[in-house]
C-alpha cells in the first residue's frame, strides 16, 4: 500500500483540530492546535509545497515586529534611566535620615523623596510597557496565520489544504492497517518505526487504536472551511472594483491593493461621527489619511450606514 503524506513531529502523527480560533479571517498554517496521535515516521514521498516568496505584506509585518522590538528596547532604557536617577537621588540622603521638620533642609528633603518616588513609579511603568511590547512582538513572530491581506493567501491556503488532505489519507491507511488481520505487518509496510507501531496498537484511554475518528472529523471540517475561504478570496479577487461613493462630505473607496474600505473626510469628523465609525469597526489610519477596515461586502455596507446612507 502506498503511503500518503502527512504532518509529523517527534515520530508522531500530527492531525489538525477543527474549528480553530479565527481572528480577522486568519488561519494557522497547520490547522490550529495540533492533536498528536501515535503513528509513523515521515513518509518519503510528497515533499511539502514550497513557501511563496517574500511579498509586501510579509515585509510590512517584519517592519512592524522590528518597530515593536525597538519600542521595547527604548522603554527598557527609559526604565533603567529612571531607576538610576532615583538611586542617585536617594544615595544623597544618609541612611535612616528623617525629615527634620522646621529645618532649612526639610523642603529639599521632601522634594528629593518625591522626585525619587516619581522616577521609581515611572520606571516600573516603563518596564511594564517594555514587557507588553516584547510580548506583542514575540506573538507576531510566532503567528503564522494566513491573513486575507496577504497577496499569497490563496496559494498558502491551498498548500495547507494539501497537507490536511495528505494527513487524512495517511491516517486512513494507518487505521486500515490496524483493523487488518495482521496489523503489525501491515503497519510495518507503511514504514513505521517499531516504537510507533507499538503505540499505534496500544489502546488509548477510550480503548481506541490508531487515529481516533474525532481527529479525522476535525480535519475534514477544517478542510471544508479552508475550501470555503479559498472560494471567498477567489470571488473577492475576481469581483469588479466598486466605484467610489460621495456621501455628504465624505468619500468612500474600495482600496483593493490595501484590501481596505476607506472613508475620507475633508477635515476631522465630529465626535458623533467618529463614534459611529468606531461602532462599525472603522479605525483611523494616519498613514492612509482615512478611516478604514478590512474590505468586504459587509464593510462597504457598514461604511454607508456609518455615514447615514443605508
Amino acid at each position: 500500500m502506498a503511503a500518503k503524506g502527512g504532518s509529523w513531529k517527534g515520530g508522531k502523527f500530527e492531525a489538525a483540530k477543527g474549528a480553530e480560533h479565527r481572528n480577522r479571517e486568519a488561519d494557522a498554517p497547520s490547522g490550529g492546535t495540533a492533536h498528536n496521535v501515535t503513528a509513523a515516521s515521515p513518509p518519503a514521498s510528497s515533499a511539502p509545497a514550497p513557501e511563496p516568496v517574500s511579498n509586501p505584506y510579509e515585509e510590512k509585518k517584519a517592519r512592524r515586529i522590528e518597530r515593536l522590538h525597538a519600542r521595547a528596547r527604548k522603554a527598557n532604557a527609559e526604565a533603567e534611566g529612571r531607576f538610576a536617577a532615583a538611586h542617585r537621588t536617594l544615595d544623597a540622603i544618609p541612611m535612616g535620615q528623617p525629615i527634620l521638620v522646621g529645618h532649612h533642609s526639610e523642603r529639599r528633603h521632601r522634594r528629593d523623596l518625591e522626585k525619587a518616588h516619581g522616577n521609581l513609579r515611572k520606571g516600573f511603568e516603563a518596564k511594564d510597557r517594555a514587557a507588553e511590547l516584547k510580548r506583542r512582538a514575540e506573538r507576531a513572530e510566532k503567528n503564522h496565520a494566513v491573513s486575507s491581506d496577504d497577496p499569497h493567501a490563496i496559494p498558502k491556503l491551498q498548500a495547507k489544504l494539501q497537507r490536511l488532505e495528505e494527513m487524512v489519507g495517511r491516517a486512513k491507511d494507518i487505521n486500515k492497517a490496524v483493523r487488518s488481520k495482521n496489523p503489525r505487518e501491515a503497519l510495518q509496510k507503511l514504514g513505521l518505526k517499531e516504537s510507533t507501531i507499538e503505540s499505534s496498537l496500544t489502546p488509548d484511554f477510550a480503548g481506541r487504536k490508531g487515529v481516533p475518528g474525532y481527529v479525522l472529523s476535525n480535519a475534514r471540517n477544517e478542510m471544508a472551511r479552508i475550501r470555503e475561504r479559498i472560494a471567498g478570496l477567489q470571488k473577492r479577487d475576481t469581483a469588479p472594483a466598486r466605484a467610489p461613493l460621495k456621501i455628504k462630505d465624505a468619500e468612500v473607496h474600495w482600496n483593493g491593493e490595501a484590501n481596505r474600505v476607506q472613508i475620507r473626510f475633508p477635515g476631522k469628523p465630529d465626535a458623533a461621527q467618529r463614534s459611529a465609525l468606531k461602532s462599525r469597526g472603522f479605525r483611523w489610519a494616519p498613514s492612509e489619511g482615512a478611516w478604514q477596515r478590512q474590505a468586504s461586502e459587509r464593510a462597504w455596507y457598514d461604511a454607508r450606514a456609518a455615514l447615514g446612507d443605508g
